[in-house]
């Protein structure tokens, strides 16, 4: 009978690991978080007791911790960790050979060092952009000191200045922090889709944005002149474009006098290819994009096939640096993500 110790799993590990080195084999990494957590509380429920996991991120890992016997697991880049108070003295230990090893359904095998590859225009999702799609995205920070959600649906062609036939985002967006007021707003945003043979391009109009709290009331319309051409799903592998914004903005808030101002900005995209993500809501391959503003520099993973946005890291815009996780309680169409 297999041994419930995480010393076995260790033992495992030194042997496998050598193994593969010198064969030279393909690696291997554990492809789904959740499905991985299934297999521990059932194979070693006296390490991993059922049920009673409490699940968090602290960058860079994704992390399910058991208070009661002091024990835990991790996934972070493409790697399956555990630490224990009693097994490991405390210590992270990878133990991704052994886990592959026993349970070869919960990990899959990729090549040694790949080089950065896939077209953006894979982790386009056209769905997000047909009429009567709805979907929600949770996310939250590292720390879970930030909770963010927006919750949105496709409407029917609109028009929006001057442009008639284009495709209507209206979603809600819900920011809360610890220690500050809540924000929320409901949103209107205005697009089309361009197909070109490098892949899609999206033309953004402008948006609408109506507050709730604070400032009730408030309704910024912001028209970009010209349309803003999104090309991040066109983009080759390190390919880079710059977009030069130009908004015009008018601001409306109860009892004040309208205000109307013009921004400029520019800011350059790059795409750095595909690469394993791993997030409370699972393990995805995702495309990688960058983008800088000044001095300002953040990046985001979409997940392959389904357009999730896995993960946002940047600044909170008051210069504090922030990273946002989707969660599992996110959705498309009412089907977990």
């Amino acid at each position: 009978m297999m041994r419930s110790t995480i010393s076995h799993f260790a033992a495992l590990a030194i042997g496998v690991s050598v193994a593969a080195t010198a064969q030279a084999q393909p690696s291997v990494r554990p492809s789904s978080f959740g499905a991985t957590g299934q297999w521990l509380e059932s194979s070693f429920p006296a390490l991993f007791p059922p049920g009673a996991g409490q699940d968090g991120v602290a960058a860079p890992y994704t992390y399910r911790f058991y208070p009661s016997v002091g024990n835990a697991f991790a996934f972070s880049g493409g790697r399956f960790l555990v630490a224990s108070q009693t097994q490991t003295a405390g210590q992270i230990v990878d133990l991704t050979a052994s886990l592959c090893q026993l349970n070869a359904a919960v990990c899959e095998t990729v090549p040694l060092n790949p080089a950065p590859s896939g077209a953006a225009s894979e982790c386009f999702n056209p769905v997000l952009l047909q009429q009567g799609t709805t979907y929600r995205w949770d996310w939250q920070s590292s720390d879970g000191a930030v909770q963010f959600s927006t919750e949105g649906r496709i409407n029917g062609p609109a028009s929006f200045a001057g442009q008639t036939g284009v495709i209507e985002t209206e979603r809600t967006v819900s920011v809360g922090r610890a220690g500050a007021p809540p924000f929320t707003s409901r949103v209107r945003e205005y697009e089309s889709v361009e197909n070109t043979p490098q892949g899609p391009v999206l033309l953004r109009y402008g948006s609408i944005v109506l507050m709730d709290v604070p400032l009730a009331g408030t309704r910024t319309t912001i028209v970009n002149t010209p349309v803003n051409r999104i090309r991040d799903f066109s983009l080759a592998v390190n390919e880079s474009y710059t977009l030069n914004e130009v908004r015009q903005t008018t601001m409306e808030i109860p009892g004040l006098p309208t205000q109307t101002s013009t921004v400029r900005e520019a800011q350059t995209f790059t795409y750095r290819g595909q690469e394993s993500v791993t997030v409370p809501a699972g393990t995805y391959t995702a495309c990688k994009f960058e983008w800088t503003n000044g001095a300002r520099r953040s990046a985001g993973w979409t997940a392959k096939g389904s357009g999730l946005p896995l993960v946002i890291t940047g600044d909170d815009g008051a210069g504090n640096p922030i990273t946002l996780y989707i969660k599992s309680s996110s959705h498309i169409n009412g089907q977990p993500i």
